[in-house]
């Protein structure tokens, strides 16, 4: 798998899978095998796989649906539906932070819509209360 320009971007996870039917890691690894830019390895102690994966490519919410819309059971202890929200919801904020325009492009956007609207514009021609004054 290659590095990506950002550090931010690659990810490490763990799947843990239910051990309750018995998880088929073979038939886990052959599905998440055929995905392009995913390392998969196995340890069968800990009843997980080990996923190595660039954010801008995959998900962890996505690698997981595959597997349980192919028959696989994760585990749904409470402790482990916790860690899982929490990743989901860091990986979507770090995509979505990543689509969102920088700093400098937000500001200087701003300044040029204030500079192009009429409002803003220099005024050549004397104010009413200043020519009431005269």
């Amino acid at each position: 798998m290659e590095k990506t320009a950002h550090p931010a971007l690659h990810k490490v996870r763990r799947i843990y899978f239910s051990r309750l039917p018995p998880p088929n890691f073979s038939h886990a690894m052959k599905l998440l095998g055929e995905l392009a830019q995913l390392e998969v390895s196995v340890d069968t102690e800990d009843s997980c796989l080990s996923v190595r994966y660039d954010l801008s490519q995959h998900t962890l919410e996505v690698l997981e649906d595959l597997l349980v819309n192919h028959g696989h059971h994760l585990d749904n202890s409470l402790l482990h539906k916790i860690k899982r929200a929490l990743i989901y919801h860091s990986e979507s904020c770090i995509l979505e932070n990543l689509r969102a325009p920088s700093r400098e492009q937000h500001l200087r956007s701003i300044y040029l819509s204030s500079a192009h609207s009429p409002e803003h514009r220099p005024n050549t021609e004397p104010a009413d209360e200043y020519l009431d004054r005269l």
